[in-house]
């Protein structure tokens, strides 16, 4: 039995709220890398000797 004009409207908005969610979701998983990435980047740079004369 084919679907209503309703049900694939239904399906069509949850396909659409659920790529958006997901492209949402992927945007906040890359921002939180690259602050980890940012955060380990500064924390290495603090630890690293300096080079010169040291007098």
């Amino acid at each position: 039995m084919p679907l209503s004009d309703d049900e694939l409207r239904i399906l069509e908005e949850a396909r659409r709220r659920s790529e958006q969610e997901h492209a949402e979701f992927q945007a906040k998983q890359e921002a939180d890398r690259q602050a980890r990435f940012a955060e380990e980047a500064r924390r290495c740079a603090e630890e690293r000797p300096r080079s010169g004369p040291t007098w």
